[in-house]
């Protein structure tokens, strides 16, 4: 486990060294809640967002590369609620989350430099009065229960209404065949970028 008192944060996973900008992760992000990218493009996003031109995993392989970059900050236990609610929209929070690392630290998210992880950190334990993003967020997360009065449900109502982001449709799980063609579209978009780098190495292009 990597300890950010103690040690440097990682810039490397099994070997291949990623791109681990807060910037980058964000786009990441954006990504994969793109509804206009099919999963190839998404692929081909996240490969080049990661890695650049350089070697980089394909397959299963990069897909745990990108659950690591996301999520190999938290360290908590995960809870047992099922609630995978959509919580966060960079574009739509972007104000909320700027501000508040401008007030709170002294950040200015569009020039300063951090890790994606030390982003997160900073994030999601703002002080929970002096942050919007974290009163929003709780806003989101809130059930509307029986045991709260009539005017109490309707201000969360509206207020939910107001910070309401679109959810993304349900994972589809795929069958052995297409992970197979996912793999193999993987493979072949590999080969494709290191005949490109070669040919650029050789002058060719």
């Amino acid at each position: 486990m990597i300890n950010v008192m103690l040690d440097p944060l990682p810039e490397e996973w099994n070997g291949y060294k990623v791109n681990t900008s807060f910037r980058i992760g964000i786009q990441v992000f954006l990504v994969q809640y793109d509804k206009e990218l099919n999963e190839y493009e998404k692929s081909d996003a996240l490969i080049y967002l990661l890695f650049d031109e350089r070697e980089h995993p394909d397959g299963d392989d990069l897909r745990q590369c990108v659950e690591w970059f996301l999520n190999g900050w938290f360290h908590d236990k995960p809870g047992s609620s099922k609630d995978n609610r959509r919580l966060v929209d960079y574009d739509i929070d972007q104000w909320r989350i700027y501000a508040d690392f401008r007030q709170i630290y002294g950040i200015d998210l569009s020039l300063d430099e951090m890790h994606w992880w030390m982003f997160n950190g900073l994030l999601w334990n703002m002080p929970y009065k002096q942050s919007s993003f974290q009163q929003v967020i709780e806003i989101r997360r809130k059930k509307i229960t029986s045991k709260m009065g009539k005017e109490e449900r309707q201000a969360i109502k509206e207020a939910q209404e107001m910070y309401v982001l679109e959810q993304p449709e349900e994972k589809k799980e795929y069958t052995e065949d297409e992970k197979a063609k996912i793999d193999e579209y993987d493979q072949m978009m590999a080969e494709i970028r290191a005949k490109k780098k070669a040919e650029k190495e050789l002058g060719l292009v």
